[in-house]
């Protein structure tokens, strides 16, 4: 029966709409071309460091154009009508929180740490001397953990409803994990970190598609990030690297905002890249500036690289099935592709598979094709510091080595169900979700399959250096690497001096190939003292990344060293705070040794054996100078007993221990210890096997 309307109702309508849209083109009018959103959990990064308040400062010094009228009033062709400066307001807003202590006084901000409260920033709209640009108190609310998606959800909520406008964009500042850990710590709720899965219901529930993304925040420049919010917003810009303390030029691409507002998020973002690398470079942070990496994801094109990411995992898994050589070379892409984080965090950059040349061919030139178009496509924009050459926008997470509580986490992030059955089926204490299974066919267990062992011939070679031959599963294994000890005569402790890769090496009265350390007898040193040296990251081109720890006065600093084979030595970038074991982060706090220059430190070595809840326990050197540039060399090592542990990374990067060797160096050649024999044939599996 065909519904008539009454004509009460059509008249009742007709009036609504009357009503209705001259209000709409009102609001719309009267709104703001930007609201930027600024998510500040503090967390230690203020507490300690201040670093949120350094922020908070940069943002202070921003003003609007309509400000610059007076200045250019002889200039009649730089003042702007009263009706082109409306069309020119960004409006800023703060929500801070997650954090026991602020440093905000000289900015007027008596910001309460026990509450979150949200702030105002008012720019003054004339350059009056006696005027200053305030953050005004707007609200106090309960506090709550900064970490909760619905906090969250309600402060862009609360943003878009007080300050609507035609674009928003929302700035999360914190600590970063990646795709393993998430996004920030806060202080006040024992750590709690929000999951890449409640970011996403967080950014759904604030109920508005953001023009723009920030994560000030480390690590976040990846695959399963840009995949959680992909429905939230249409860009993201983040970085794939450890970033500072003190985060992006916030005062500056926030300034260029005020002047040029009709910039969508793709120009936002390419201003916060670049004027961030030019902040890091006018400070003379060479840390910052050599290991800097910030990219601009267009989010409309992450479904299709998932898409494509997924066809590659698929291929993987046929291979893991029908070809295990095939799938050695596939694996193998991951070897030297850039890394981020510390090593635990297996962040990969996801370019990096597809630019070696002979091997990537064996992903499928149809795969290979769609992946480096899929790819371009999401990276709009990208720079990257010299010792980050290789970083090209996005990484994803190689989660080979993740204990089964951390795949869990990292199930109900990954787009990619033929990877998280691949994940099932090399690590058997972990079982994927029931969701994965409805789309993809379970693989077989990795020790059903004869064709993934890894056995190696222990075996000395003629110059007295302990190696290993491989024999079956020859090409089972990524890489053999060596850990270095050495038992101090002083207190008697095992030391650990940190870990060098196996070099293939032909043996000259076999002619068989053995992979054994290259000279170990020589090994990094600081200033000339042998240090541990902790290899983080190589690529193809020989390019070393290594982390030394030291300690200054009561707190632990990483030195961050790089060898670069560009220039045949060794370039140490910068202090950094490191891993954080508590909150399972990075810390953002980097120094340049300039700015510590001329205090004393001391070496740190792991004691072998010795735990302290889950902590490493160390042994330092004598007291040393830090200076503005350090010196660090290879060195032969003192005369005396050492130790080397072989160990090997399988076809899918998971650790496996082979064993070690006592031996004794002279200062010319290295022999076994008396009775101690290196000789037999073993097969090496990982700890969860």
């Amino acid at each position: 029966m065909k519904k008539t309307w009454p004509f009460s109702v059509i008249l009742t309508l007709l009036a609504l709409l009357l009503f209705t849209f001259p209000a709409l083109a009102e609001a719309e009018e009267d709104a703001a071309e930007w609201t930027v959103m600024f998510y500040l959990c503090g967390s230690d990064l203020e507490s300690r460091h201040g670093f949120a308040t350094g922020n908070l400062e940069e943002i202070a010094g921003c003003v609007p154009y309509s400000s610059l009228n007076k200045i250019v009033s002889d200039y009649p062709e730089n003042i702007l009508s009263e009706e082109q400066l409306a069309h020119m307001r960004v409006n800023v807003v703060v929500e801070t929180g997650g954090s026991r202590e602020w440093h905000t006084k000289d900015l007027g901000m008596e910001v309460d740490a026990s509450a979150l409260q949200r702030w105002h920033y008012k720019p003054m709209e004339t350059l009056n001397i006696e005027a200053s640009n305030t953050f005004e108190l707007e609200e106090t609310l309960p506090l709550q953990s900064m970490a909760d998606p619905e906090t969250l959800a309600d402060f862009i909520r609360w943003g878009v409803e007080k300050y609507p406008a035609r674009k928003y964009a929302l700035v999360l500042w914190d600590h970063g994990g990646g795709s393993k850990t998430g996004i920030f710590i806060d202080e006040l709720f024992q750590g709690d970190v929000m999951y890449l899965d409640e970011l996403r219901d967080a950014l759904l529930g604030g109920g508005v598609e953001l023009e723009a993304v920030l994560f000030d925040a480390c690590l976040m420049a990846n695959l399963e990030t840009a995949y959680a919010i992909k429905d939230s917003a249409k860009w993201m810009i983040a970085s794939e690297e450890v970033v500072a303390g003190k985060g992006t030029a916030m005062g500056s691409w926030l300034q260029q905002l005020y002047f040029a507002p009709q910039w969508d998020g793709a120009r936002l973002g390419y201003w916060i890249c670049n004027m961030t690398h030019i902040k890091y470079a006018n400070e003379a942070d060479e840390q910052s500036q050599q290991l800097l990496t910030w990219s601009v994801i267009n989010l409309s094109e992450i479904e299709g690289l998932a898409e494509v990411c997924d066809r590659f995992f698929a291929r993987c898994c046929e291979a893991y099935v029908n070809d295990p050589r095939r799938m050695n070379i596939l694996a193998s892409l991951m070897y030297g592709v850039e890394e981020f984080g510390s090593g635990s965090d297996n962040m990969f950059d996801i370019s990096g598979l597809l630019y070696e040349e002979l091997e990537s061919r064996f992903i499928g030139m149809d795969i290979y094709w769609d992946m480096m178009d899929a790819m371009m496509d999401a990276v709009d924009y990208a720079v990257q510091g010299a010792g980050r050459s290789k970083a090209l926008g996005l990484s994803f997470c190689y989660a080979a080595e993740f204990s089964p509580a951390e795949l869990d986490v990292y199930a109900r992030n990954c787009p990619s169900p033929h990877y998280l059955a691949l994940l099932d089926a090399i690590t058997p204490a972990w079982t994927a979700p029931a969701w994965v299974y409805e789309q993809v066919q379970p693989l077989p267990d990795i020790r059903e399959l004869k064709d993934y062992r890894v056995v190696v011939d222990k075996r000395i070679a003629p110059d007295g250096t302990p190696g290993v031959f491989t024999l079956e599963g020859a090409f089972n294994a990524q890489g053999y690497y060596m850990n270095l000890y050495r038992v101090d005569e002083k207190t008697g402790n095992t030391l650990r001096f940190g870990t060098t890769v196996g070099l293939l090496v032909e043996n000259s009265e076999t002619g068989e190939f053995m992979f054994c350390p290259e000279a170990p007898y020589l090994w990094l040193a600081v200033e000339g003292v042998t240090c541990d040296a902790e290899l983080v990251s190589f690529d193809y081109s020989d390019n070393y990344l290594f982390n030394i720890p030291i300690q200054i006065g009561t707190e632990q600093w990483i030195l961050r060293c790089g060898y670069e084979s560009e220039i045949d030595g060794y370039v140490v970038y910068g202090l950094w705070e490191g891993y954080d074991a508590d909150t399972g982060v990075f810390g953002r706090n980097v120094q340049s040794l300039a700015q510590m220059a001329g205090q004393e430190f001391s070496l740190l070595y792991p004691i072998d054996g010795a735990d302290d809840g889950g902590r490493t326990v160390y042994q330092s050197s004598e007291p040393l100078t830090l200076y503005r540039s350090l010196r660090v060399t290879e060195e032969p090592l003192p005369e005396g007993p050492i130790t080397i542990e072989f160990w090997a990374r399988d076809m899918f990067m998971r650790p496996l221990t082979i064993g070690r060797a006592e031996m004794y160096w002279d200062g010319q050649a290295l022999t076994l210890a008396p009775g101690e024999t290196w000789e037999g044939t073993v097969t090496v599996v990982a700890p969860e096997e």
